[in-house]
């Protein structure tokens, strides 16, 4: 089964039910008019590049962004996700690592691109999106007489159709490959979890150039109808639920603390909403006991990463309402294993480790990422065993619930965006009055974790913050930057000369 396959599907079964629909009122798609615009867009494509090639995608959500979705991987190409909060050096050394051939781009961030066109070594074709434009081809222009059918070429379930980009512990980002399968899995085993139906009204506030926006399609998988923002507002959001009669939404926990704190929380009829589920990372105890409070027994949590297409775990309803009358232990749980995945959590030596012992999660299952893009070392470093390893250290216990107890890669969450120390530090290290450095992620109300840089100026020299950060403005995306700064005289090192950032966040945090 390919992909496009569920687009295919419900054009034929709901015509002219509205799939999808911008939340500003501007446009909207039924079912049989995205497929017949995704379709347009396989064969607008396939006068551009080959099958196999990879056509890269730069765009806040819109309602080509989900074309692209299903369009691009029907061409038999492979769709990259750029994320567009990246710095534009980090756009470049994405495009040139994928190969695109071609790249569609939202016109606000054509002038980046064509700043650094000279730099990207495969891209052939720029197509804008949203506009006509003398230099470059339209996306309006790409679709226009192209066929409204697939392309009749021979794909397989186990050909790529997404690339989707996580950093590395170098601080270079590696691609993740996700195929028809994979996607296809990643799919079916959260519907069953989930049980979207064709009455579901989905309010998507998430970036679709994420994993998270792998819930749109999810709530199109049964003919549900799919509300896209363009961005985070938190009243803007509940005006929407309460005029569309929303019933479900996806959410970092960042995103509900705003809502919860929002001082017209009360003033809005949300009734409506039957699936609130969050995700990216983990939700303070108290946040999530708020929103049990306030709307109902409603909310689910996944747990999953880029190479998995979507979750592999779930903490579902029933868990929440346990933890919301009294078993609080459940509060710190991340969920159980998924229908269609097996997860373990292993020792050194790949035994499987008893309730209440840590080890690292391993993953096992057809949504688990065929490997990186063109990087073999790190693929085979990750499935070692034949297990995707996840570099997270957990613990079950007796039920088989997975608690997280810390990330072997130091990655940070901040705000749902996963953030690693390593190439934060490499920015750091770029300033030439910086002796060492280390970066940590401290906890914060707002955003969860934010990131946190510890730094020894060189003898005789004055730094300030705004030095630290202005350095890495200019190499890094602004989520990645630190939003705190703190001096000292030294670190606190292992014998071999390692900095331990463990002593770093016991002293940060508690101070």
């Amino acid at each position: 089964m390919l992909f496009s396959d569920l687009l295919r599907r419900n054009a034929a079964r709901f015509p002219d039910r509205t799939a999808l629909s911008m939340a500003d009122g501007s446009d909207s798609r039924t079912y049989l008019e995205l497929h017949q615009r995704a379709m347009r867009l396989a064969n607008g494509l396939s006068g551009l590049a080959d099958p196999g090639d990879r056509v890269a995608l730069l765009s806040e959500n819109s309602l080509e962004y989900v074309e692209a979705y299903y369009g691009v991987p029907a061409a038999g190409m492979t769709l990259a996700l750029l994320n567009y909060r990246l710095h534009p050096k980090e756009w470049v050394w994405i495009l040139n690592d994928s190969g695109a051939r071609v790249l569609l781009v939202q016109p606000k961030y054509l002038d980046l691109i064509a700043d650094h066109r000279a730099e990207l070594e495969t891209v052939e074709h720029i197509v804008v999106i949203g506009e006509d434009t003398a230099t470059f081809t339209s996306y309006e222009q790409l679709l226009s007489g192209a066929a409204t059918t697939a392309p009749q070429i021979d794909i397989s379930d186990d050909d790529d159709a997404w690339l989707l980009y996580t950093s590395g512990t170098t601080g270079k980002p590696k691609g993740a490959r996700l195929s028809h399968r994979n996607l296809n899995t990643a799919l079916i085993q959260s519907a069953i979890e989930h049980q979207p139906t064709p009455d579901t009204c989905f309010l998507n506030a998430m970036p679709l150039c994420h994993v998270a926006g792998f819930l749109t399609p999810l709530h199109q998988f049964r003919g549900g109808s799919v509300l896209m923002m363009s961005d985070w507002d938190p009243e803007r959001w509940m005006q929407l639920v309460q005029d569309h009669r929303v019933t479900s939404g996806g959410f970092a926990p960042t995103m509900m603390q705003m809502l919860l704190a929002h001082p017209k929380i009360d003033d809005y009829d949300l009734s409506s909403l039957e699936w609130m589920g969050y995700g990216a990372s983990k939700i303070p105890a108290d946040v999530l006991r708020r929103t049990i409070e306030r709307f109902g027994p409603v909310v689910y949590a996944g747990m999953g990463m880029t190479e998995l297409g979507g979750n592999m775990l779930v903490l579902d309803k029933a868990a929440h309402i346990r933890a919301a009358n009294g078993e609080e232990h459940l509060l710190d749980a991340v969920g159980k294993p998924m229908s269609l995945v097996d997860v373990r959590v292993v020792a050194h030596d790949g035994t499987e480790c008893a309730p209440g012992e840590i080890g690292e999660i391993v993953v096992r299952g057809d949504q688990v990422t065929t490997g990186y893009f063109r990087n073999p070392e790190a693929t085979a470093q990750a499935f070692e065993d034949g297990w995707f390893h996840t570099g997270d250290l957990a613990h079950r216990d007796d039920e088989g619930f997975i608690y997280i107890v810390d990330r072997a890669k130091d990655m940070i969450i901040t705000g749902g965006e996963n953030v690693y120390s390593s190439e934060v530090e490499n920015a750091i290290y770029s300033h030439p009055d910086v002796l060492t450095a280390a970066v940590i992620g401290t906890p914060d109300d707002k955003w969860g974790e934010i990131v946190t840089a510890v730094v020894v100026p060189k003898p005789g020299v004055e730094l300030t913050a705004d030095d630290i950060v202005s350095t890495c403005k200019s190499q890094i995306a602004s989520f990645k930057q630190p939003r705190k700064v703190i001096f000292t005289d030294a670190m606190p090192q292992t014998v071999s000369g390692k900095i331990r950032k463990n002593i770093l966040r016991d002293q940060y945090t508690t101070s």
